[in-house]
């Protein structure tokens, strides 16, 4: 079975689209403002995933050894690139093809990533979330040039636009972490 990246069957028009972000943007400043400012950054503990991760870890041992034995595309590319005379002792075959898969899955997952976000707001999430608010919900400051697309969690839903230190005080990287400074 091949992949097939998920596509959102509803159409929403540029004003749904807005409006709907100005709903959603307002459930979180309503969250802050009730002093709950944690719940735009929840996460899943990684041991919820634990048995896929290990799944996906084992394929790429294997298939890393298998690549690097057979003759094909990637032992040719192996070849094509030699390793420096003492690395070569170093880095075994399989651990480089290991790495070189591991290079194209982030590749992958970044590029699936973005397009979860493009899911409800197609390519337009970041001028949607302008149209929708000018103000960083955490701070209340304007949105300058700093704004950044902020993910409260990764489950789908779009991101929100918030200032650079509202992101800092969201993931706990400020001193003071106060709101409205």
């Amino acid at each position: 079975m091949s992949y097939h990246r998920p596509k959102s069957n509803i159409s929403m028009s540029k004003p749904e689209k807005v409006n709907l972000m100005a709903e959603y943007i307002t459930y979180y400043k309503d969250l802050v403002e009730a002093g709950r400012v944690d719940e735009l950054n929840v996460k899943i503990p990684r041991e919820a995933f634990v048995e896929i991760l290990d799944s996906i870890g084992e394929t790429l041992n294997q298939v890393a050894l298998k690549l690097s034995e057979e003759d094909g595309p990637v032992k040719d590319f192996l070849k094509a690139n030699p390793l420096p005379p003492r690395m070569k002792d170093l880095l075994p075959d399989d651990f480089r093809v290991f790495s070189l898969m591991l290079n194209s899955l982030k590749q992958w997952v970044s590029a699936e990533s973005a397009s979860t976000d493009r899911y409800l707001l197609g390519v337009t999430a970041r001028a949607t979330c302008r149209a929708a608010t000018r103000k960083c919900i955490v701070t209340g400051h304007d949105l300058g040039d700093d704004a950044e697309l902020h993910h409260p969690v990764r489950d789908g839903r779009p991101p929100i636009l918030i200032s650079k230190k509202g992101h800092s005080i969201i993931e706990g990287q400020t001193r003071t972490g106060k709101l409205f400074e």
